[in-house]
């Protein structure tokens, strides 16, 4: 940006100028309020898809503007979020979340908010305030148009969601807390019904067509309550100048690009949860033997209140605690205490912040050192051409001798961790043969074909060993493309190709041409035949595919006749497994197909749609289960459609020119709010498959702007 960034200065001063004169500092405050103070030094300029640019004089006040930003658009969302975050939703909404504010407070997100909120650092602590801030002055100057139960929070009450988050929802493995006696077989996978998963690419200069850096982020997480993205720009000229989107009621940005570099994350398949059985002592059994020695249980008492229909009432539930950790079940003489490696961590807003203030490969790595994110992959890129990736997170360094999959003796110090698998000890890549790391949650060995990682020079315990079908699409469009462009990431990223159907159809469809006798199935094999193997809106055929595998999955044993390799880790599975249960369900499903819609050769985006508001229109993409790329998650409706309800949420991809070149588009758009103008329009691109910029320059800026106003003005 050398002969760009004294005429951008410029302009951004001019512009802080120009809006002082129209918007009057402190107007429509209280002089001398801190919310006054913060609000004076903040503006947010929407662009025509309603993406607040926040332009302001110190990070506090970028915050402030953030959280109040945030709440215009999703304000019945993130004040439910803050509900759950103080084990206060079932005092609200009913009996039903209870059992999630007693989990919520006997795990101790809102206490380890608070010990962590004491030992941060002060810069992180204005951030925190000042987001909370922001988003109370919305609720003050719209207080009269929101239900009763939206309350105002503090600094700690956002950074109690952020853990209950990033902890309950993502990194802690909850089938043991469910389950802790029940031996775990292994880590749960990225389970596609939950939508928690993600594509992300990094191309670096050997096989960028400019040789600069190319970067897809490509989130996929449910459409609503924690798990919206909010998309964002926030800038405070010589500290941070920073874009893209982080999850509703979380400060600052945790996937996006700045200047030099971008990063994105998908989530990891990892284990850093144990279940240690206990065995209990003394005469009130309120002991634990340890190392043959009796240690005390720490006894205490939580409380929630909950909603009936005879009004609230108090529940309590008395709590254990050995050093491991929280004691999550009781019997006569055994118990079993939840150790997580992440249980305390509070420090992922601010390392986020870090993040997005690097300004190149080894800062940013360093950065990295605080291990703070407790789990996600990241792939990096920047404008230099680089490129890298790591299996981030923190991972319990475990003794050898235990089954850790398992429940794990707790009697022993043999047993015990007390250390993280440092980052350097951690799966990673930087600048690889080929050009470029890619992850679609498979394990990190098959970042990149050509230098594939050793599993073999890592703990065991740390991931299973796996490579989806997704995954296995991803390196199919790397891999064939030597030179590529951002005009072709765009167009890949949309790729609605399903891999399972060239995979398998072939062996269905031998399978069945022998069996063809009755009318239905000849007509489903002719349906097949012609049909182009994608979830494309005007698709014929897949609706009949996708009909088959839903039964098939569930009955066939085998499933494919030869199975995935680490032999042949991106060319398997691969044949039908079970031809017996092949031909029933294709002709099960083509009669199912038929039935509901009259045709097998109905069109896809006839069936699969995205009805939004007002909206209801076709749809391409489907899961990862099918070997997609182009995620979408549907739920059956009444009239037999398929309406989206998650996958692909904030998708971005970025060159790194000087400055960035950008795009993104949001699946759900930009407000939860269907008065909104921005409700439905950015849905209504991804449905067609279209990008919007993502206007990063001043210059840009101003010329796409469709309001400019500080917090709290109408």
């Amino acid at each position: 940006m050398r002969g760009k960034m004294p005429h951008a200065k410029t302009l951004v001063l001019l512009m802080c100028l120009c809006i002082s004169s129209i918007h009057p500092a402190g107007a429509g405050f209280s002089p001398g309020s801190a919310a006054d103070s913060l609000a004076a030094q903040a503006v947010i300029r929407r662009d025509t898809y309603g993406v607040p640019h926040i332009l302001a004089e110190s990070e506090a006040a970028a915050a402030f503007a953030q959280g109040y930003a945030t709440a215009e658009d999703h304000v019945h969302e993130l004040a439910r979020l803050f509900l759950r975050a103080r084990s206060e939703e079932a005092s609200v909404f009913g009996p039903r979340f209870a059992e999630s504010d007693l989990l919520t407070l006997e795990l101790g997100m809102r206490e380890g908010a608070k010990a962590g909120y004491r030992k941060m650092a002060p810069w992180a602590t204005r951030i925190l305030d000042a987001y909370a801030a922001g988003y109370n002055l919305y609720l003050d100057r719209h207080r009269g148009e929101l239900p009763s139960w939206v309350r105002p929070v503090d600094g700690i009450d956002v950074l109690a969601h952020a853990r209950r988050v990033i902890l309950m929802e993502f990194s802690m493995d909850l089938r043991a807390l469910r389950d802790v006696a029940r031996p775990r077989t292994a880590p749960p996978a990225a389970e596609e019904g939950s939508f928690k998963g993600s594509n992300m690419w990094a191309i670096g200069r050997e096989r960028s067509a400019s040789g600069r850096g190319l970067l897809l982020a490509n989130p996929h997480l449910a459409w609503g309550g924690s798990q919206l993205f909010h998309e964002v720009h926030l800038t405070v000229p010589g500290r941070i100048n920073i874009s893209g989107a982080t999850l509703i009621g979380t400060p600052g940005v945790a996937i996006g690009f700045n200047e030099h570099l971008g990063w994105s994350h998908t989530v990891n398949t990892h284990d850093s949860t144990d279940i240690y059985e206990l065995t209990l002592g003394g005469t009130d059994g309120d002991r634990y033997i340890y190392d043959g020695l009796p240690h005390p249980l720490e006894k205490s008492e939580i409380t929630i209140r909950v909603l009936t229909d005879q009004g609230l009432e108090t529940r309590t539930k008395e709590i254990y605690r050995s050093h491991h950790g929280p004691v999550l079940r009781r019997e006569a003489s055994k118990a079993y205490a939840f150790k997580f490696a992440s249980l305390d961590e509070y420090r992922f807003v601010e390392q986020w912040h870090l993040m997005a203030k690097a300004t190149g490969l080894e800062e940013f790595r360093r950065i990295l050192d605080m291990q703070a994110i407790p789990m996600f992959n990241i792939v990096y890129a920047d404008r230099e051409g680089n490129i890298f990736y790591i299996f981030n997170g923190r991972f319990p360094e475990r003794p050898a001798g235990f089954h850790w999959s398992g429940v794990v003796p707790g009697n022993t110090s043999a047993s015990e961790w007390n250390r993280m698998l440092p980052q350097a000890r951690l799966p990673q890549l930087v600048n690889p043969p080929g050009g470029y790391v890619q992850n679609c949650n498979s394990s990190p060995w098959y970042t990149n074909l050509r230098n594939p990682i050793d599993r073999r020079l890592f703990p065991a315990d740390l991931t299973p060993n796996f490579n989806d079908l997704r995954s296995q699409l991803s390196l199919q469009m790397l891999e064939n493309d030597d030179s590529i462009t951002l005009e072709e990431v765009l167009a890949y990223k949309n790729n609605t190709k399903l891999l399972l159907a060239d995979r398998i159809k072939e062996s269905l469809l031998a399978i069945a041409r022998n069996q063809a006798t009755d009318g239905g199935l000849s007509k489903a094999v002719r349906v097949l035949e012609a049909w182009d193997n994608s979830a494309a809106r005007d698709s014929r055929g897949g609706v009949l595919f996708a009909a088959f595998w839903e039964q098939y999955r569930r009955k066939a044993k085998p499933v494919f006749e030869v199975e995935w390799s680490e032999r042949a880790p991106a060319a398997t599975p691969r044949g039908i497994g079970d031809p017996a249960a092949a031909l029933r369900c294709l002709a099960d499903a083509a009669a199912q197909v038929e039935q509901k819609f009259g045709r097998l050769d109905v069109p896809w985006g006839e069936v699969y749609r995205l009805r939004r508001g007002t909206v209801d229109v076709p749809l391409g993409g489907h899961t990862g289960e099918l070997g997609a790329f182009r995620i979408v998650g549907y739920e059956e409706e009444k009239d037999g459609r398929f309406a989206a309800r998650g996958g692909d949420s904030y998708v971005l991809a970025v060159e790194f020119t000087s400055p960035p070149t950008a795009y993104s588009v949001t699946a759900y758009s930009q407000s939860s709010n269907p008065a909104s103008r921005h409700h439905t329009d950015q849905s209504l691109l991804f449905a067609r498959e279209e990008w919007k910029r993502a206007w990063f320059t001043e210059e840009d800026i101003a010329k796409n702007l469709s309001r400019s106003y500080r917090p709290g003005e109408k």
